[in-house]
């Protein structure tokens, strides 16, 4: 059976992917009801490598995975790896400059700055400014719905 089209040897249509069937890898609505984890969970953790820029050469790629959840991108290393776990959700994403090397390879790595100090995640740019803003939305979800759109605290009517 063709993935996308007709099976080639039968000469007829076939089954076609429904999008519930790749929906539910993610939690999507084909998800059956009750599966999965609690709601701001995230996926099975993404492998990315992760390296702390020191300034001095370039270190070795450190293995790990990303973990996406409600507000949270965290890196965390791979079994045997000697690194902490690392927060990327709100960390700032830094431009190449020309002369910095990487050639070709640089447009797949992102240069970050996060609290923790500055990194490089094997990982597109804009795939990971889109994980950024997925985790963030995931988390504006979860908060109670707030009656100021300004996130002041509004008074409930009646006398105080």
């Amino acid at each position: 059976m063709g993935l996308f089209g007709k099976d080639k040897k039968k000469g007829q249509g076939s089954d076609w992917i429904q999008p519930g069937q790749v929906m539910s890898q993610f939690g999507g609505p084909g998800r059956p009801p009750g599966a999965g984890g609690p709601p701001g969970a995230g996926g099975p953790p993404v492998p990315a490598r992760l390296r702390p820029m020191t300034g001095a050469g370039d270190p070795d790629w450190l293995k790990g995975a990303l973990v996406l959840s409600a507000g949270s991108l965290l890196w965390q290393p791979d079994g045997g790896v000697s690194a902490q776990p690392v927060e990327l959700a709100t960390a700032t994403i830094v431009p190449w400059l020309p002369g910095q090397g990487g050639g070709g390879r640089a447009a797949l790595v992102t240069s970050l700055e996060t609290p923790d100090g500055q990194f490089q995640l094997d990982m597109d740019p804009e795939l990971f400014e889109m994980s950024q803003v997925l985790v963030a939305e995931a988390a504006g979800r979860q908060r109670p719905a707030d009656p100021d759109p300004w996130g002041n605290q509004v008074p409930p009517p009646g006398p105080i």
